[in-house]
């Protein structure tokens, strides 16, 4: 079993759930001063990106595949938890947009809202995981 398998599985993994609990709680999704439209479209982004992580999982486990098929899985599994993360970058760059609600909301790490954290550190861990495999490990 290779360990970059298990870096881009546990970024995938990590991914449903952290964005799992932080979507689907009565601040976003269940939150009744939301517009429904707003919680809507949060419940489908979070399906969007559960969906997608589960199918960077089956890439990386299915059985029966050939070496040149497991690279290909292997850099569209990086990309697909990458590309759920990634975003919360840009949307900073949103005249009005932030982080959170209330400035100073979230519990910080370093000084950078937790929110942040594991937007950064997943698509680095992909970033690993998919030169570990390029390397055979």
């Amino acid at each position: 079993m290779r360990i970059s398998r298990l870096i881009l599985s546990s970024a995938a993994v990590g991914t449903i759930i952290g964005t799992g609990r932080a979507d689907l709680n009565a601040t976003h999704v269940f939150n009744p001063a939301w517009p429904p439209h707003a919680r809507f479209h949060n419940a489908t982004g979070w399906g969007t990106v559960a969906g997608s992580q589960l199918l960077a999982l089956w890439l990386l486990w299915r059985p029966g595949q050939q070496a040149s098929d497991r690279d290909t899985a292997v850099t569209t599994a990086a990309l697909l938890s990458t590309i759920a993360w990634v975003p919360f970058f840009a949307a900073l760059a949103i005249s009005g947009a932030d982080v959170e609600d209330e400035p100073g909301h979230l519990p910080r790490v370093a000084g950078v809202p937790l929110n942040l954290i594991p937007a950064g550190l997943i698509p680095a861990s992909c970033t690993v995981g998919y030169f570990l495999h390029r390397h055979g490990r």
